[in-house]
């Protein structure tokens, strides 16, 4: 009777361990995206935080420039920084105001010409409705991290790996 009662509580100290681990993760993951919720509201966009990952804009940012954006609702004027999505495009733009009447003309600091080839076809300007917020900080190089985890498969297995190593010693 002992033994069988030994084992049950050892079965319930392990599952105990293992829903504990579980809903910790569930609580990091759920916090983040909370946080993440927050930011956007506040910010009025809903990707207040990006990653620059071309070198159209250098040397006002370069690749791996992690950029603070909100959009509260103001008009664009020469020399902002509009965060555009394009129909069709699968990523945002991040491109220096030209030109500003009641539509937006964007280019990138390190481009030799506009962007009004970007745009789909008919259209030379953007509309107000096309642009996500305006850049409002940055931190030089701190988004090389996240760039990596995209571009290098074995940078993610790797982390994967030191997670698990984490989890197994506790």
């Amino acid at each position: 009777m002992a033994a069988s009662f030994n084992t049950s509580c050892k079965i319930n100290t392990v599952m105990r361990s293992a829903l504990n681990g579980i809903l910790t993760v569930a609580r990091v993951i759920a916090t983040s995206f909370m946080a993440w919720k927050a930011l956007s509201l506040w910010t009025g966009t809903p990707y207040p935080v990006m990653i620059v990952t071309t070198e159209s804009m250098v040397p006002a940012f370069f690749p791996g420039d992690i950029l603070f954006i909100s959009n509260h609702h103001r008009n664009a004027e020469i020399g902002d920084l509009p965060v555009c999505w394009l129909p069709d495009s699968s990523f945002p733009m991040i491109h220096r105001v030209l030109r500003v009447s009641q539509l937006i003309l964007t280019k990138g600091d390190n481009n030799l010409i506009d962007d009004m080839l970007m745009y789909p076809e008919g259209q030379d300007f953007l509309p107000r409705s096309q642009i996500l917020g305006f850049v409002r900080g940055y931190i030089p190089f701190m988004g090389w991290f996240v760039i990596g985890l995209q571009d290098f498969r074995w940078l993610r297995e790797l982390i994967a790996i030191l997670f698990r190593g984490i989890g197994l010693t506790r």
